[in-house]
C-alpha cells in the first residue's frame, strides 16, 4: 500500500472515530465532548475522495444513535420518520466538502470558514425540518412554534461543529509549517 493511501485511510478512520468519540452527546457534558458528526463529514468531504466514506460515516452515526437510545438510556425523543431526514443533511454536508476541496486552495481561511458556516447553517435548517415534517412529537406546533423551539440549539450546534473545524484548520497550518521547516534543514 502506497504511503498516500495509507495516509488517506488513517485520516478516514480518525474521523469515523471522531464521530464514535463524540456522538454520544450532542452539546457535551463534564465527562463528553460535544458531538463532532459534521465536523467530521465536512472533513470527510474534504479528504476523502470516496462516496463509501460517507457511508461509512453514517452508518457509524446511526450506530451509535441506536446504542444510545437502546442501550445506554438515552431517550429516544428524537428518533420518529424525520430521523431519517439526517441521511440528506448528512450527504450535504459531505458534499460541500467535496465542493471546497476542488477548489484551487480549499483551506483559504476565508472559503473554508465561509463554507463550512454555511452548509452547518443548512444542516440545522434541513434536519430541523425534516424533522417537524416527518415527528409525530411536533405535529401541534406551528411552524413559528416549533421554530422559536428550536432556535435556541442553533448557536451551540454551529459552534460546536466550526470549533472542530478551527481544530483542524490550525491543525493543518501547523503540519504544514513543521514540513516546511523540515525540507527546509534537509
Amino acid at each position: 500500500m502506497s504511503s498516500k493511501i495509507q495516509n488517506s485511510t488513517l485520516t478516514g478512520i480518525a474521523l469515523i472515530a471522531l464521530i464514535l468519540l463524540t456522538r454520544s452527546s450532542h452539546f457535551g457534558t463534564h465527562a463528553l465532548l460535544p458531538d463532532a458528526t459534521l465536523a467530521a463529514l465536512f472533513l470527510t468531504g474534504m479528504l476523502m475522495q470516496k462516496v463509501r466514506w460517507l457511508a461509512i460515516a453514517i452508518v457509524v452515526a446511526f450506530a451509535v444513535d441506536f446504542y444510545a437510545v437502546g442501550f445506554a438510556g438515552v431517550s429516544d425523543y428524537c428518533m420518529s420518520l424525520g430521523y431519517w431526514g439526517l441521511i440528506p443533511t448528512y450527504a450535504m454536508v459531505w458534499g460541500a466538502g467535496r465542493l471546497l476541496a476542488k477548489q484551487a486552495q480549499p483551506f483559504a481561511l476565508q472559503s473554508f470558514v465561509a463554507t463550512a458556516w454555511l452548509v452547518t447553517s443548512l444542516a440545522f435548517i434541513v434536519s430541523n425540518a425534516f424533522w417537524y415534517a416527518f415527528s409525530d412529537k411536533v405535529s401541534t406546533l406551528s411552524i413559528a412554534e416549533f421554530a422559536q423551539r428550536v432556535a435556541q440549539y442553533y448557536t451551540p450546534y454551529l459552534s460546536y461543529t466550526m470549533f472542530y473545524l478551527a481544530l483542524a484548520w490550525l491543525a493543518r497550518a501547523a503540519l504544514l509549517k513543521l514540513s516546511m521547516a523540515q525540507s527546509k534543514v534537509a
